[in-house]
């Protein structure tokens, strides 16, 4: 089996607030599992982290047009 085909099983003690926010995320999302949600939160980040690597921005704008620049790394 090609490794990007191995699965895992992690155990992971989640902080309280964690408890709470990550089923309310999955409602905001319309995620069908908590681990739709991990999977989609792990590809946004990988996508953000490699993008400011390569030396690019990620620009927040909202409706009014303001905007800001997010840092990760």
């Amino acid at each position: 089996m090609p490794e990007d085909e191995l699965k895992y099983r992690l155990n992971v003690d989640l902080h309280p607030s964690a408890r709470t926010e990550l089923p309310a995320l999955q409602k905001k999302m319309g995620a069908t599992s908590l681990i739709e949600v991990i999977r989609k939160s792990l590809a946004v980040l990988e996508m953000i982290v490699d993008h400011q690597k390569s030396g690019g921005k990620v620009i927040l704008q909202d409706k009014k047009g303001e905007q800001e620049v997010l840092r990760l790394i």
